[in-house]
């Protein structure tokens, strides 16, 4: 079983200027597709670990990146729930 967060965005821009400064403060960040499973208005979020999920969001408040929604995955085998933590 893996666990992971999930941060959405409404654009394309936000993704990309949150990996930025993510990857600055070392922070162990990529960007991915967004899963089918959860709507999103930008086709790309930023995945994250659990335990980096409170800077991440401290991170993304202070550059005014205003995110649609944070999500927790659970993978198991080929099957990944997603739950949502925090709505933009």
């Amino acid at each position: 079983m893996q666990t992971y967060g999930v941060a959405l965005f409404y654009s394309t821009r936000e993704a990309m200027k949150a990996e930025k400064i993510a990857k600055e403060a070392q922070l162990a960040v990529r960007i991915i597709p967004t899963p089918e499973k959860i709507h999103a208005s930008c086709g790309f979020s930023l995945k994250y670990p659990l335990n980096e999920e409170d800077s991440l969001s401290s991170l993304l408040a202070e550059g005014e990146i205003a995110s649609e929604g944070f999500y927790h995955a659970i993978q198991e085998g080929l099957k990944t729930e997603y739950t949502l933590i925090q709505k933009g």
